[in-house]
């Protein structure tokens, strides 16, 4: 999977305010201000995944504290979400073939929070030069910077397919944050769809946490995978977690179909989804009776904040 690339942006000259506008509830308290050294730059991290959380290990190295702001209740991101505060699943359990980058992400990320200035459970939702537009528990702030780093990840990429408006239709990464954050399964039978190594990783994670997996339905052909294999053999450790991934459905008798093409989430809007139908790579209909569908295509970097910066962007 690809993540989107880490931005610097940064304005000049320095000024010192630090704004709060309530929109709701009480207003913040002054023990909100921070105020730091003027002579040290004001450095704001937006994200708390792998990538914010490195960038903030590199500049307490250089001797920055910085301001990481980040819109989930924990670090980790999408793919290394923590656990509920109190939940005690196993590593291997939750994140699979992941386990130990997630282990060593969080443990990272625990030596250093005392250090910087960590402000969980905060939106940033807009930006201009030198200030950024953040809300948090009914409170909005304007955090002044004098460079800016975006870390915000990726968000899955989504195609409409007749029936997905229908409740128990959920994304990938939606299906992920219910088992990680809430240790639920989005359903009692569950079909995962679409195209991409997320697709495998989080049906294997649902299998291992007990869930009932009735298929995966790959959009992707086996033709693919035969051109994709001599990068692949120039990535073992990638295609060993690939192949170790698809032993673990297989040996949960998950039914995997590859090159399908789908055609209807099934069920009523009043009672939510109740099965998936799509064409086989041989032209046959199959119908999976599941009451949740996780859908997902590859994942899309996270841009907003970029583009209301004014960076340049590259499509691939």
């Amino acid at each position: 999977q690809r993540r989107a690339p880490a931005r610097l942006l940064q304005r000049s000259p320095r000024r010192t305010r630090y704004r709060h506008h309530p929109t709701g509830g009480e207003m913040a308290t002054s023990s909100r201000l921070d105020v730091q050294n003027p002579a040290s730059p004001r450095v704001v991290i937006i994200g708390a995944g792998p990538a914010g959380t490195r960038c903030a290990e590199t500049l307490l190295a250089a001797g920055i504290k910085p301001i990481l702001i980040d819109e989930n209740r924990r670090d980790g991101g999408q793919i290394y979400r923590r656990q509920p505060e109190g939940f005690k699943r196993d590593y291997s359990a939750l994140y699979g073939t992941e386990a130990a980058k997630a282990r060593d992400l969080h443990e990272s990320f625990d030596r250093l929070r005392a250090q910087i200035d960590y402000r969980p459970d905060t939106l940033a939702w807009n930006l201009t030069h030198g200030e950024l537009c953040c809300a948090s528990q009914g409170v909005h702030t304007v955090v002044e910077y004098d460079a800016l780093i975006l870390c915000a990840g990726a968000t899955d990429r989504l195609m409409p397919i007749k029936g997905w408006q229908l409740a128990g239709t959920y994304s990938l990464g939606g299906s992920q944050i219910a088992l990680k954050s809430q240790s639920v399964s989005i359903g009692s039978r569950v079909v995962f769809m679409g195209s991409g190594p997320l697709l495998y990783l989080v049906a294997s994670q649902y299998v291992k946490a007990g869930a009932d997996v009735a298929a995966v339905l790959d959009t992707s052909p086996f033709s693919k995978r035969i051109g994709a294999m001599p990068k692949l053999l120039a990535r073992p450790g990638l295609l060993f977690n690939g192949m170790k991934l698809l032993a673990q459905l297989y040996s949960a008798k998950v039914p995997v179909h590859l090159g399908v093409q789908p055609e209807e989430i099934i069920g009523s809007e009043q009672d939510g989804v109740t099965g998936v139908r799509v064409k086989l790579a041989n032209g046959n209909s199959l119908t999976v009776d599941c009451d949740a569908l996780a859908l997902g295509y590859h994942l899309r970097p996270e841009t907003q904040l970029a583009d209301l910066a004014g960076c340049q962007l590259r499509f691939e």
